[in-house]
């Protein structure tokens, strides 16, 4: 018995060994000296830098160097598309571009062979040393009268009720002399406080701080955008600094055992092709409430003045039961009638896992 349970056991083992070796991929009988090169430690602005590999054909036949395919853009390979006898080296080059690419190199190439269905995975790394970067770079909008900014917009994400977010849009004065800022909140929410410098010295920087805050008791809910002017020494600079924020319920005391939870039928309403240009049609979504709680939709909102959503805010959902949504398309409102037409219904709940929804909605004008 002892002896048998050792056969059925090695017997296991062989057949446990034999299916994993046909799982492996097949291997090419070129072999690399190196599958890896370190560029070590290099400058940005140092121009591109150079390594080869080089491999030796171990097989008894030809093998055809099919192609040499890199992952980005910054890694070229320089080869000859030909074939390597038994017993002859394959060497070619690859070319890395370290410029706007500060930080760790971890790319790969992969050689595709004639005698196998699987490519050869070499990798080249290294550490790109950062360069000094110049004022247009690390503020790219130019805003006029020596000011520039990081950045003309941003997105906030959820702010929920009773609390506040905060972020910041940095600032540079490029000029040789101080010049004075003036905000001007020109299309306001009422929710977006603008802390900012009256006068900037002659290049220095800081910060615009933009701060968010929902009341507890608010019952503003769903996108809410501000756009701001800018005037650099009385002249209105050349963009507008534009946020929004998406305003939620507070969440911090929600059960996720017992909360609502919202699942729609469908995320994309194709109305397909549209022909009469005064017509109104009309498709549908149900929108179910999985939670063990009343799901509250708080706004429905519509990304296009051609869509439109009968139902507003304020329906509730109970606990397992549905409601049928109807979106509308209104084709007059199409502006582009030469390409296909697409925007997004965004729904608006208390589910705390989700509470922004979107169903993207589209038509094919004809």
């Amino acid at each position: 018995m002892k002896h048998l349970c050792k056969y059925i056991l090695s017997l296991l083992l062989l057949l446990t060994t034999t299916a994993l070796s046909s799982q492996q991929p097949s291997m090419s009988a070129l072999h690399f000296f190196s599958l890896s090169y370190d560029y070590g430690h290099i400058a940005e602005e140092g121009g591109s830098v150079r390594c080869s590999f080089e491999a030796e054909n171990r097989g008894d036949t030809n093998i055809d160097i099919l192609n040499i395919v890199t992952t980005c853009g910054c890694t070229s390979a320089t080869y000859e598309q030909r074939s390597v006898a038994p017993g002859e080296r394959f060497r070619f080059e690859v070319s890395y571009d370290p410029m706007n690419r500060p930080g760790r190199i971890d790319k790969h190439i992969f050689v595709h062979t004639s005698d196998s269905s699987d490519p050869i995975k070499l990798h080249i790394k290294g550490y790109v040393q950062p360069r000094e970067r110049t004022i247009d770079e690390l503020y790219p909008f130019d805003m006029g009268g020596g000011l520039r900014l990081i950045s003309n917009f941003h997105a906030f994400g959820y702010l929920e009720h009773g609390k506040s977010i905060e972020r910041q849009i940095g600032y540079a004065n490029a000029s040789d002399r101080t010049i004075t800022l003036s905000i001007n909140n020109i299309a306001p929410s009422g929710l977006l406080e603008i802390i900012a410098p009256t006068s900037i010295a002659p290049h220095t920087s800081g910060d615009i701080t933009l701060r968010y805050t929902a009341d507890i008791h608010a019952s503003t809910y769903g996108t809410v955008e501000d756009r701001i002017q800018v005037k650099v020494d009385g002249q209105p600079a050349a963009y507008d600094i534009s946020t929004l924020a998406i305003v939620v319920d507070n969440f911090d005391l929600v059960d996720d055992i017992s909360a609502p939870r919202l699942t729609i039928s469908k995320n994309i309403i194709k109305f397909g092709e549209v022909n009469d240009y005064h017509a109104v049609m009309k498709l549908s979504v149900e929108l179910h409430n999985e939670g063990e709680s009343p799901l509250a939709v708080r706004a429905i909102e519509s990304g296009s003045a051609a869509v439109r959503v009968q139902e507003s805010a304020g329906l509730y959902i109970s606990p397992g039961a549905s409601h049928r949504l109807t979106v509308e398309l209104h084709s007059t409102y199409i502006d582009d009638r030469d390409n296909p037409f697409v925007t997004r219904v965004t729904i608006v709940t208390n589910d705390p896992v989700r509470p922004m929804q979107t169903i993207r909605v589209s038509a094919l004008p004809q």
